[in-house]
């Protein structure tokens, strides 16, 4: 039996939108770097565009790694439903007990 879920994981899930803010955050750093370029000398210019490609490419490996494991979670769901159904259920069971004798 192979069950389908078209929308298992929203367009808005929250590590992409980590992922979008963070290059929204890098966009909005390198207008600022520019438009206070004439400001700073050349070597910290080639030092701030540095680190904000440095930032880029993390981001776009954080987005790969994200998809990645998304894409392989979604196979392994696919596969084995009912076995990852019992060991989400089982890790359930036993976080709920570890932060009952928390209390």
């Amino acid at each position: 039996m192979e069950l389908y879920y078209k929308d298992l994981i929203s367009k808005d899930a929250t590590l992409e939108k980590l992922v979008d803010d963070l290059m929204l955050v890098v966009q909005g750093a390198e207008e600022f770097a520019e438009a206070n370029g004439a400001q700073i000398g050349t070597a910290k210019q080639a030092e701030l565009r540095s680190r904000l490609e440095q930032l880029k490419a993390g981001c776009r490996r954080l987005r790969q790694h994200a998809v990645e494991g998304v894409v392989a979670a979604d196979k392994l769901m696919r596969r084995y439903p009912y076995s990852t159904a019992g060991v989400a259920f089982v890790a359930g069971l036993l976080a709920a007990r570890y932060f009952q004798r928390k209390r």
